[in-house]
């Protein structure tokens, strides 16, 4: 058991008994939920994921348990996508490439849209099957066990799409569509290969109701290498954000070709978690500040646990990083940065992705590339303007965070129990300015343990990913005078019963991604019976947001209330006990 304390000034802050918890030295990058209840081990394919010592248990569908059925859709003077129906639940179309694949020449370019001829040329395309996603290293040292494993390839800009079960009574019914973006530090992830990262279930017991598209797109050092040699390359445009780059043009694709899957272009919701919901800010923000006007390719925002905290670095900043990957491949600083460049793209994939966990500067982020990502982000708030295009255009944003955000962070690359070491890991996330006021910020621990400096580390990116930077977007909308009713705030305070020990230790409690099963409606993973009333009142309020049902009342009225599920098991709203804290916190982050 766990004892209850007043955890409110600790963690995320809802006023109200929550539960003690302690970081462990064993977390997993990625939580692996393996099953422990009612239903039979899933049979999966290699390619699809390799489980490391025993069957793997899917946290959302069990899919072997469905009858599945050939599907396809028509691309008008394009081709035929087949894909799998499952029972009268959903109709699945894995590994649609919306890219060509950025290989040889094209690895660190800005994506390219495929042919128009490419689904005529291949016949019928088999999208029965998921297709590769973006190497990836371990970023965790502390575990590799239940890392998903996939097939790799750099041919990875692909699309997982999940349809409703066309009604033969009402053929011609048009769905919401949801874009999703997943999680990984932009790191490591995958566009929902995952079993427990299946919408089968979300999709039509859940009631979604929904098109749900996950988009693969290039990660770490693939996504988002920056220096001046490619700077150089591209004249002084698009450089380092190329992961951004293939999420545009993924909504480019969806919003030109869903419409033949049934999905509604007037009614699209981009959504994330984590390094997925930094993407979703990000993605508006060039929206709002292109060079010109643009298709309305979103209309609602959903962005679970994380927001922009900080200016990112620019491509300068980033020099240090590819100068150390090129001397660890040997290639001499003499060298031109054409030659630098001829020279990394020759190095096998697999090398670089080995390479990258061996680096001091091992993680790879979005940068202020003065075309994708622009400089006065936060100036551009707080004057205003971003809240004047986000009420211009209508939009809506479901936003939030769980009880134990620093748990996860805290060891994943937390630091040794050094200042040095402090320094250097909150670099591979913040440049070196914004690093030197939260040392300056944070009280730093007086011992040698290691556990204490790592604590620090998780509550430090925990406040800077999460906290800070979600409440100063619901403040900064709210002040300049969109309507509350169109600003939701949730927090998931409850640990499910079938997240045990076996599947993440008790000391994580609510975890950073550990609210995974409450949004994908994980029912087949045998919640209790007050825990599925739990889920299926909570999934109403996404299956409204995304469904743009304008009458629904989400509850909560001012700027410092949330939703909330309590470690207790009741859904109410709360008052955010760190509200004025984090917003004077933003001053830290932002300046």
């Amino acid at each position: 058991m766990l004892d209850p304390v007043d955890y409110s000034d600790q963690s995320g802050g809802v006023t109200g008994t929550v539960y003690e918890l302690v970081a462990s030295t064993f977390i997993p990058p990625i939580i692996n939920f393996s099953q422990q209840s009612h239903s039979r081990p899933q049979k999966i394919k290699d390619s699809q994921f390799a489980s490391t010592d025993k069957a793997i248990f899917p946290m959302g569908n069990v899919l072997s348990a469905y009858q599945t059925s050939d599907c396809q859709v028509e691309l008008p003077g394009k081709g035929t996508i087949r894909g799998l129906q499952f029972d009268n639940k959903a109709c699945r179309y894995a590994g649609v490439p919306y890219a060509v694949p950025p290989t040889r020449d094209l690895r660190w370019k800005k994506p390219k849209p495929l042919p128009s001829s490419y689904f005529s040329d291949t016949g019928l395309f088999d999208a029965t099957e998921f297709g590769p996603v973006c190497y990836q290293s371990n970023y965790s040292a502390s575990v590799t066990k239940n890392t998903p494993k996939h097939t790799y390839s750099e041919d990875c800009l692909r699309l997982n799409i999940w349809t409703p079960v066309a009604n033969k009574e009402d053929p011609d019914r048009k769905w919401p569509v949801m874009i999703w973006f997943h999680g990984g530090w932009f790191q490591v992830g995958d566009p929902s290969c995952e079993p427990n990262m299946d919408p089968t279930e979300l999709i039509s017991t859940g009631g979604l109701n929904a098109i749900f598209v996950a988009v693969g797109y290039r990660l770490n050092v693939f996504g988002f290498l920056a220096g001046d040699p490619l700077r150089e390359e591209s004249n002084g445009q698009e450089v380092g954000n190329y992961g951004l780059w293939d999420q545009r043009l993924a909504l480019e694709w969806v919003y030109e070709n869903i419409a033949v899957f049934g999905g509604d272009t007037q009614n699209i919701t981009l959504a994330g978690r984590s390094a997925g919901a930094y993407s979703v800010q990000a993605q508006a923000l060039y929206d709002f500040r292109g060079a010109g006007p643009s298709p309305k390719f979103f209309h609602r925002l959903v962005m679970y646990s994380n927001a922009i905290p900080t200016q990112p670095k620019t491509p300068w900043e980033c020099q240090s990083q590819f100068d150390e990957l090129c001397r660890f491949f040997k290639i001499p600083s003499a060298c031109t940065g054409e030659q630098k460049l001829e020279r990394l793209r020759q190095i096998p994939a697999e090398d670089l992705t080995n390479a990258v966990m061996k680096l001091d500067h091992h993680t790879f982020r979005p940068v202020t590339d003065g075309v994708f990502i622009r400089p006065g982000i936060f100036q551009y708030h707080r004057d205003g303007s971003f809240a004047a295009e986000f009420k211009r255009r209508g939009l809506r944003l479901f936003i939030g965070e769980v009880l134990n955000e620093e748990t996860l962070y805290a060891v994943t690359n937390g630091p040794d129990a050094s200042l040095g070491s402090l320094q250097l890991q909150l670099s591979n996330y913040y440049p070196s300015s914004t690093t030197d006021r939260l040392i300056q910020h944070y009280t730093l621990p007086v011992s040698d343990d290691k556990k204490d400096w790592e604590a620090l580390f998780g509550r430090i990116v925990s406040d800077g990913q999460v906290r800070a930077p979600s409440r100063f977007l619901v403040e900064n909308l709210l002040s300049h005078g969109v309507d509350s009713r169109n600003v939701w705030r949730y927090y998931i305070a409850y640990r499910l019963s079938f997240i045990s020990e076996e599947v993440a230790p008790a000391s994580m409690g609510v975890s950073h991604a550990m609210d995974r099963p409450f949004w994908n409606y994980s029912i087949m993973h045998g919640p209790t019976s007050d825990e599925r009333k739990i889920m299926d009142d909570w999934v109403k309020d996404l299956a409204a947001f995304v469904g743009d049902d304008r009458g629904h009342s989400y509850g909560t009225e001012a700027k410092n209330e949330m939703k909330v599920v309590t470690p207790r098991g009741t859904i109410e709203v709360q008052q955010d006990a760190r509200w004025e804290e984090l917003l004077e916190l933003m001053g830290i982050f932002s300046v």
